[in-house]
């Protein structure tokens, strides 16, 4: 199934690249930031010394406990709210018809995708294509 993906990005732009690293490391935070509590219970009970002076400073383990559960009910209200937030979005795209647009001719996609256009006629006759592509997502080859 990898063979379908075609990894390329070097063909995405500095905002999507800037976005999808922002992404990550928002996540990463995220994770690290509600797992703390569970680390810091982990590390007193197996005695570190800094972490257990932690624990205690704060109110002992009955405390992180009730923390525990407040990013508990915290992570379930952002899971309700994504789902609730999904569900509408997919009804919305559902009622909303797509607009129509012109058909693309022959010539066209020639054009886009710089081939010749005997090879998109054939293509287009053709039951099962192979598509060759080289390192930089340029077509090569189209075998019918």
């Amino acid at each position: 199934m990898k063979d379908i993906i075609i990894n390329q990005p070097h063909l995405q732009s500095f905002s999507q690249k800037c976005g999808s690293a922002f992404m990550s490391v928002l996540s990463w935070v995220l994770w690290l930031y509600f797992l703390w509590p569970l680390f810091t219970l982990g590390a007193w009970l197996m005695g570190l010394k800094s972490l257990s002076d932690e624990i205690r400073w704060f109110g002992g383990y009955k405390t992180l406990l009730e923390l525990l559960q407040l990013y508990g009910e915290i992570v379930a209200i952002i899971a309700g709210i994504w789902l609730f937030w999904t569900l509408y979005l997919s009804w919305l795209h559902a009622s909303v018809a797509p607009k129509r647009t012109a058909p693309v001719t022959d010539q066209q996609l020639a054009v886009a995708f710089k081939v010749d256009e005997a090879l998109v006629l054939t293509a287009r006759a053709s039951k099962k294509v192979t598509v060759h592509f080289d390192n930089h997502a340029v077509i090569t080859e189209i075998d019918s």
